[in-house]
């Protein structure tokens, strides 16, 4: 799959024989305008904006992580082993629909957006995000449909009363219509990761707040339950409304603008249901693994794998938010054209990711322990082995983590489809085989196993893909 480059006239400042050379490449990079000011494709411009929106990000995620950390600690101690272990298991079977669900819309912003804006053509941007907002509500409400339907499935399997069903679906649907994809991609768009950051702060204030007054009053799961359904309405609003303040933001919707998206974005509704896909399947191992736990060890055990994959996860954030900032700027480095660049961009991330990597199961090993007692107390710490096992997983997804965006940026959605399909039928295989001989820890050792797979097939698409790109 190849595109010719971008008319340089439509871009304002584009020059060959300006500042807009890269000795480096021995080309003229392009120069694009992302509200109002150039944005420059050589490798260290891309970097200096990556470093720029990466502290931007990580500032909201340092603050995201310790608040997280302390309300799922609040939580542990107040609700104990075996009423976390139930309030884990409604939050997992909501996950589950919400990943199941979830159009990853903001990387088909990212994906269509960058060139058009670009290219300089507000009204087609203006109708995709239109047709991508309107895809997040509508399979918003499917989910909840569905979520309902298979509670009588997922009863029986986990032992829940009629009242514990109902809190299921409940918090199932809220999560599923708190949805916010298309308002995080406008921002990452317009490089507004600053107020991406103060609306993904509000979330964790208002579970801490939350979890707070319940430890306080010594209110039970459904009162965290609540508290977690709150923040989420509450988190997806103060996205929208940063969405809206940039300058020149707007979305236009209806039968007719469905129709242009449909046809100015070719592949936009595949590319939507690939991501769509891989999405659900990369997030398989934390929701299923949690409820397959719950299922074959009951709720404390559950509620141990819950904590240990939220504390790999808090290991995992500084590098997870390279994978971030880093979309839009392979997104633009594609729509420009600009394949050298991308190239250098790309492998170096991911060697500081492998080292990161590395660093995080060295602390999981070894701070394990500690981190387990600090946070949740004694009675967790039958969780160790779930969190090195995890942690494991992590940093092997970690090593590749430019793999998906660079897939993404060239438009083969498909390949990174059919890598999370073969990891998923990896994961399910290993979870049969494992769970008997040994035990709930084998959910762990095939997130592990999945890990591998998605990776090593992801690695060989993307070199595939470079050849391609190169001929």
């Amino acid at each position: 799959m190849t595109r010719g480059p971008i008319d340089t006239s439509l871009i304002p400042n584009s020059d060959s024989a300006g500042p807009g050379r890269d000795p480096v490449a021995g080309h003229t990079s392009v120069e694009e305008t992302v509200a109002g000011q150039p944005q420059l494709s050589t490798p260290g411009h891309v970097f200096s904006r990556m470093g720029r929106n990466a502290g931007w990000l990580l500032s909201g995620r340092g603050f995201a992580g310790v608040v997280s950390l302390i309300y799922l600690a609040l939580a542990a101690r107040t609700l104990g082993v075996s009423g976390f272990g139930m309030f884990s298991m409604i939050i997992a079977y909501g996950g589950a629909f919400a990943s199941f669900i979830e159009f990853s819309s903001w990387k088909a912003v990212l994906r269509f957006g960058s060139t058009h804006l670009a290219e300089h053509q507000p009204d087609r941007l203006a109708r995709l995000l239109g047709y991508t907002a309107t895809v997040d509500l509508s399979g918003a409400v499917l989910g909840a449909v569905l979520a309902a339907l298979g509670v009588a499935i997922a009863a029986p399997l986990f032992g829940w009363n009629i009242e514990q069903q109902h809190g299921a679906v409940l918090f199932a649907a809220v999560l599923l219509l708190s949805t916010g994809g298309t308002a995080t991609g406008m921002l990452r768009l317009y490089n507004r990761f600053d107020l991406l950051t103060y609306a993904e702060s509000i979330g964790p204030s208002v579970r801490l707040i939350g979890a707070l007054i319940a430890w306080g009053l010594g209110l039970g799961v459904y009162a965290m339950l609540a508290v977690w359904a709150l923040a989420a309405f509450a988190e997806t609003g103060a996205g929208w409304i940063a969405a809206y303040s940039v300058r020149g933001m707007r979305l236009v919707v209806g039968r007719k603008a469905f129709a242009l998206a449909a046809k100015e974005n070719p592949r936009l509704w595949r590319f939507m249901v690939h991501n769509s896909f891989s999405g659900s399947l990369g997030l398989l191992w934390e929701q299923a693994g949690t409820l397959a736990v719950g299922a074959h060890g009951g709720p404390a055990a559950a509620g141990a794998f819950r904590i240990a994959s939220k504390l790999a996860g808090a290991l995992a954030k500084p590098a997870e938010t390279v994978t971030r900032v880093l979309y839009p700027e392979l997104a633009r480095l594609a729509a420009s054209n600009d394949r050298g660049t991308l190239a250098r961009v790309s492998w170096r991330t991911t060697w500081i990711a492998s080292l990161l990597a590395v660093i995080m199961v060295i602390l999981a090993w070894f701070g394990g322990p500690t981190l387990l007692s600090v946070i949740s107390g004694k009675e967790f710490a039958f969780a160790q082995p779930y969190l090195v096992l995890l942690s494991i997983a992590a940093a092997i997804d970690l090593s590749g983590l430019a793999l998906e965006p660079i897939l993404n940026a060239h438009g083969y959605s498909g390949q990174i489809l059919a890598a999370r399909v073969l990891g998923a039928i990896a994961y399910v295989l290993a979870l049969v085989l494992l769970l008997g001989p040994i035990g709930t820890a084998g959910a762990a050792v095939a997130a592990i196993v999945s890990s591998i797979v998605i990776r090593g097939t992801l690695l060989l698409s993307a070199r595939r893909m470079m050849r391609s790109e190169a001929g």
